[in-house]
């Protein structure tokens, strides 16, 4: 897979002309000057830890951090591979990054967080302060929402999933695709596919189409990657003024305002009647994480704008991860045609009796998936955990309280000594016939120490499950009623990454057109 950093990145990420404009770049020049005067701390680098490619005393904390930024899979991979078995760090603008070996990922994976804690992480990697993440270090509602509700009950929502997707799809793909071969941006459509589809999951029939919803969802999730890549361009203690010139962390704050708005009545609502023990309408007792929300909240959290704000939150792993995912199935599919008829033959044998159950049997299309995130991760580290206490790791490694590390995930996916010839697609690479346990450990959600695409362990992604289910299902849709090509002469498209995020390129076109006889079984 090829990763690039291109202007064209840049052009997305930066799309507002106030980004650019000469006054905040005058404005900006001055921090610009400072940073690239700043040299490493050496006092915060762990000595007995060697760096990746770069000696402490010629290398400043500003270049390190750039080199990561453009080249964080060179960077990683080459620590990855010149230390192997041992511990190595890199510099990143906000912290010295502690990278664990292969054989450091189940130790770390069962770490409790009191130990290890990997939402302090990720508020950290997501800037919580400047995005709205700091919301997960005061609440777990948006975990607890997931792992007691959302799982258990995806039985009950699949069929609802099922027909807001095909309606969806019906709305929003190209009317031109019926007749023939249609261009298309296929990146937009699926955003606009996936953004209802999960919101009939989390804020029902009540909001799943609305529009004030969908736009604040969608462009919640664009405008906190835009704002998270911008300033882990700047030392941390820069950010405070930074910030204020990025139009992507005002227009954040603006979503939270708007979810209040367009869900504040409807919290309210329930939240007195459940108070004052009136009879619930309808639209209260459908499945949704919004009615799960109150219903479970307690304390502090039976608050609109926090219920509001967990919503929004969300959306983020709702939306974003599930849409890269699924363009690179699609995409990959269209690279590699010849597992397209295996894979409608395998829906095909399950689709006369099609039920929630039918998803966990598709074991070509989990094998195919599997290998599509293997080589497009979402993002290319893994277990990231910032440490609460110090902790000695078996193989004698200490790491200090206050310490970030993590497990170079790509890198071990990509690593031939694991996974022969890692540079070749192999979409039955993970392949096992049968329905037991072997195969149960080999499903698009399952997890290994050498499958990290949503972590492993106890604090794997409780929401992976649920992530699986809907892309399987918009897969499904996808190549069962349409067929997809890439344009004359162009192959598949490349993807962006900036820091340790893949993203793909909103404006890659392909060319689709709708199948003679649909297959569908749903």
């Amino acid at each position: 897979m090829t990763f690039v950093l291109s202007t064209d990145f840049w052009r997305a990420l930066l799309r507002d002309p106030q980004v650019l404009s000469p006054y905040a770049f005058v404005q900006l020049l001055p921090a610009l000057l400072v940073l690239g005067q700043l040299l490493v701390s050496s006092g915060r680098a762990l000595r007995k830890i060697s760096f990746a490619s770069y000696s402490l005393s010629f290398h400043s904390r500003y270049a390190a951090n750039v080199s990561f930024m453009t080249n964080a899979v060179g960077v990683i991979g080459n620590g990855y591979d010149k230390f192997q078995e041992k511990a190595f760090q890199f510099l990143r603008s906000d912290a010295d990054i502690i990278v664990l070996p292969p054989s450091a990922v189940q130790e770390l994976s069962t770490l409790p967080p009191n130990i290890a804690d990997g939402t302090k992480a990720l508020e950290h990697d997501l800037m919580g302060p400047y995005t709205g993440l700091n919301f997960i270090l005061q609440s777990r509602l948006h975990h607890r929402i997931v792992q007691r509700k959302l799982t258990p009950n995806l039985g009950l929502l699949t069929p609802h999933l099922e027909d807001e997707l095909a309606k969806a799809v019906e709305d929003l793909f190209p009317e031109g695709a019926n007749h023939g071969w249609t261009e298309v941006e296929l990146y937009p459509l699926l955003l606009s596919i996936t953004a209802r589809t999960s919101a009939r999951a989390f804020v029902g029939t009540s909001f799943c189409r609305d529009s004030r919803w969908l736009n604040s969802a969608v462009n919640f999730v664009e405008d906190l990657f835009r704002t998270v890549v911008i300033l882990r361009a700047f030392p941390s203690w820069l950010h405070p003024v930074v910030c204020v010139f990025v139009p992507s962390y005002w227009r954040g704050k603006g979503y939270f305002r708007s979810a209040r708005q367009v869900l504040g009545p409807y919290i309210q609502e329930r939240l007195d009647a459940m108070d004052q023990g009136k009879e619930l309408r309808e639209a209260f007792l459908e499945p949704s994480a919004l009615n799960w929300l109150v219903d479970i909240a307690e304390g502090d959290e039976r608050n609109l704008a926090r219920l509001a704000h967990t919503e929004t939150v969300l959306s983020l792993a709702g939306i974003h991860t599930m849409l890269l995912r699924q363009l690179s199935v699609i995409y990959d599919l269209t690279a590699h045609p010849e597992y397209l008829e295996g894979l409608r033959a395998e829906i095909a044998d399950l689709s006369g009796q099609w039920s929630k159950a039918s998803y966990g049997q598709l074991r070509k299309l989990d094998s195919f998936m599997r290998e599509s995130q293997r080589l497009a991760p979402p993002t290319v580290l893994g277990l990231k955990r910032i440490m609460q206490q110090p902790y000695t790791l078996q193989d004698g490694t200490l790491l200090p309280k206050g310490a970030y590390v993590c497990v170079a995930a790509y890198a071990i996916e990509n690593d031939p000594r694991i996974y022969p010839e890692p540079e070749k697609f192999d979409g039955l690479r993970s392949f096992v016939k049968g329905d037991g346990i072997d195969s149960n450990k080999h499903t698009f959600a399952a997890t290994d120490t050498t499958v990290l695409g949503f972590g492993h362990g106890k604090t794997a992604c409780p929401g992976r499950f649920f992530a699986s289910l809907v892309i399987k299902m918009s897969v499904i849709k996808l190549i069962t009623e349409y067929e997809f090509e890439f344009l004359p002469g162009k192959g598949r498209p490349k993807n962006w990454i900036a820091h340790e995020f893949l993203f793909a390129s909103p404006w890659d076109r392909i060319r689709m057109r709708k199948r003679e006889v649909g297959t569908c079984p749903f």
